[in-house]
């Protein structure tokens, strides 16, 4: 008797429709990779915001700024940042080089938040992607000047 070789028609549909199964679940977890990106960079942005503000504190400090000193009435100190503009101008001017901080637009990002009062307050502003509103991360200013 001569056996057959080879794979018949339902062994092959069977092996599609279980690779059809695969895929349709493995689908989504490839699709979300460009969401997680954009949180990983506001988050990243906030990281080095968050950062760069201590050291600015910090300098402020050592350059001798009083805490609880108004900031109107503060003397600028050469090498610190001034944050008496509020979370958007001192971000977007100053803390931090190659990022874009716009109010709209592809790619760049966008800061709020209030202006603290004296050295030393502390107010929250907010990172967000002009990409993906819903991409948004806080940080602490601390105020110098």
């Amino acid at each position: 008797m001569n056996r057959a070789k080879g794979f018949t028609l339902i062994e092959l549909v069977m092996v599609i429709v279980i690779l059809g199964i695969l895929a349709a679940t493995a689908l989504p977890k490839f699709i979300d990779t460009t969401g997680e990106a954009r949180t990983a960079a506001v988050a990243g942005i906030v990281g080095g915001l968050g950062s760069s503000n201590a050291v600015n504190y910090a300098g402020s400090l050592a350059k001798g700024q009083v805490v609880g000193t108004a900031l109107a009435s503060a003397t600028g100190i050469l090498g610190i940042t001034d944050t008496t503009a509020g979370c958007t101008n001192t971000v977007a001017g100053n803390l931090v080089d190659g990022v874009v901080f716009a109010a709209s637009g592809s790619g760049s990002y966008a800061v709020s938040g209030s202006s603290p009062t004296n050295v030393g307050d502390t107010v929250t502003c907010t990172v967000t992607s002009n990409d993906d509103s819903t991409k948004s991360a806080t940080f602490v200013l601390t105020g110098t000047k």
